[in-house]
C-alpha cells in the first residue's frame, strides 16, 4: 500500500497519514518549547519517528505562509475598516524553519516531499478552492468525527490532496477543466 502524510505546517501541526485507500489517523500536535530551538527539535525528533514507525513512502505540506501576505483586522463598532496588518518577522522564521526541517527529515528518509497550495488541496479535498477552515472541519468529521482540531483537519485535507495526486483513481473529478460544446463536432466517414 501506499503510506503517505498529509502536513498543516505550524507551531501547532496537524499530521494526517493514509494507507492507500484507508484513512489511519489525523491529530495535532503542539511543539514545545520556549525557543524556536527546541520547538524545532521536538518537531525533527517526532516527525523523523512517525516517517520511519509507519514506513511512509510520500509527504506533502501545505505552503507556507507568503512573507508579503496582509492580513485583514476584525472590524468593531468604533474602527470598521482597520488597516491590514503583516505577522511579526518572527512567525515567518519558524514556519520556515518548520518547513526546512520537514523537508529535511524526508530527504533523511528518502521520502519525496511536495508543497501544495492551499486553494490546490481545498478544491480538492471540499469541492471548492476558497473553503474556509470551518468547511474543512466539517468534511474532515465526514471521515472522522473525532477530529476537532482545524490543523488535523487541514492535514487531512492535503494527505487527501496527495493521495489523488499520486494516484488517478483518487483524483478529484476535474470537470470545471472542461468547457460545454454547443454543437458537436461531426467526423466525416471517408468510403
Amino acid at each position: 500500500m501506499m503510506k503517505i502524510l498529509g502536513l498543516d505546517i505550524a507551531t501547532t501541526t496537524g499530521i494526517t497519514l493514509l494507507d492507500g485507500d484507508r484513512y489511519v489517523w489525523a491529530r495535532a500536535f503542539h511543539w514545545e518549547g520556549k525557543t524556536s530551538g527546541y520547538v524545532f527539535r521536538h518537531f525533527r525528533k517526532t516527525l523523523y519517528q512517525i516517517i520511519k514507525d509507519n514506513q511512509v513512502r510520500h509527504v506533502a505540506a501545505e505552503e507556507p505562509l507568503r512573507t508579503d501576505i496582509e492580513l485583514k483586522g476584525k472590524p468593531t463598532e468604533e474602527n470598521p475598516e482597520p488597516e491590514p496588518t503583516r505577522p511579526p518577522m518572527k512567525t515567518f522564521q519558524r514556519i520556515y524553519g518548520l518547513c526546512a526541517i520537514a523537508e529535511e527529515v524526508c530527504a533523511a528518509h528518502d521520502v519525496p516531499f511536495i508543497y501544495v497550495n492551499q486553494g490546490t488541496w481545498r478544491k480538492a479535498f471540499t469541492g471548492s478552492g476558497r473553503a474556509s477552515k470551518d468547511t474543512s472541519l466539517g468534511f474532515a468529521q465526514l471521515i472522522d468525527r473525532s477530529i476537532t482540531s482545524l490543523d488535523a483537519a487541514e492535514s487531512l485535507g492535503v494527505a487527501w490532496w496527495l493521495r489523488g495526486h499520486l494516484d488517478p483513481r483518487f483524483a478529484a473529478p476535474r470537470g470545471d477543466l472542461f468547457e460545454p460544446t454547443l454543437t458537436p463536432i461531426r467526423k466525416e466517414t471517408p468510403f
